[in-house]
């Protein structure tokens, strides 16, 4: 591959790779290829766009725990935060009982 120029980068880690012009033209569906240089990538920012769409932390953790992220220190800052943000054990929805009065 050394031969074909960097035309893209991956949404994931910044990596340039390249795309051929057949995945860049696909109109009935957008390749992975088009938004990130393998398909692992592509599997943590199909989690993370969902997330983003839905906020739900609890269906985009459970797609993250099945994506390899070996490598997580290498990725996009924002995309590292969101993902720390996605599989934090913090929980939103847990309320603390009300203090009782003396």
């Amino acid at each position: 591959m050394s031969d074909k120029k960097t035309n893209a980068h991956c949404a994931i880690c910044g990596t340039g790779y390249h795309i051929c012009n057949t995945c860049l033209q696909q109109k009935a569906f957008k390749s992975w290829r088009v938004v990130t240089d393998t398909i692992e990538h592509y599997k943590i920012y199909m989690a993370i766009h969902g997330y983003t769409l839905t906020q739900d932390k609890e269906t985009a953790k459970r797609e993250l725990e099945k994506c390899d992220l070996s490598g997580l220190e290498d990725f996009d800052p924002s995309i590292r935060a969101v993902i720390q943000e996605i599989l934090s054990e913090e929980d939103d929805d847990i309320r603390m009982p009300p203090q009782k009065e003396p």
